[in-house]
């Protein structure tokens, strides 16, 4: 199903980009894929692995860039985004197809998790420099230490393995 949609969509960002114009219909599609993506979370969110919650959060972030994709697409006339949004899109679907296609299986190992966090933070940095998702700031210093009284008040460790991603 998924690899059915991501080709439909494809198509027709290739089409948008060939033409220049705006295929509305996409939004159908990309219905669809926030739908598949619905039942992935619901599927990380109820997995009793702690660790599943990179892959529901890689896919809650492949959400949130579909999203603001829909959104761009809507307003694309009204903000003479035709045809850039086509191919801004069609930059970010092979990494979304990449992330999909983890988050579907059931494996979760320290190998699968860093991968999954690597292909979520390329993801999010693409996006968010072609205008497809919002940019984080982040005040590291503030989180550092909210983090280490957060640890030192659950009485953890700071020896503890956690797993830390740049943003």
């Amino acid at each position: 199903m998924r690899q059915q949609i991501v080709q439909e969509i494809n198509d027709l960002l290739n089409h948008m980009e060939d033409t220049g114009k705006v295929d509305m219909s996409i939004l159908d599609n990309l219905k669809k894929l926030r739908q598949f993506l619905s039942e992935i979370k619901s599927k990380w969110l109820d997995h009793p692995d702690t660790d599943a919650f990179y892959f529901y959060q890689a896919a809650r972030n492949v959400e949130l860039i579909l999203v603001k994709m829909e959104d761009r697409f809507r307003n694309s006339k009204v903000t003479n985004d035709n045809p850039k949004i086509a191919k801004d899109s069609l930059s970010l679907m092979p990494a979304i197809d990449n992330i999909l296609t983890m988050t579907e299986t059931n494996e979760i190992s320290d190998a699968a998790i860093n991968s999954v966090l690597a292909k979520t933070r390329q993801l999010r940095n693409t996006a968010a420099s072609t205008n497809l998702i919002e940019p984080i700031e982040v005040d590291k210093d503030s989180l550092r230490s909210h983090f280490t009284q957060l640890m030192n008040n659950l009485e953890i460790k700071s020896a503890d393995k956690y797993k830390v991603v740049d943003v």
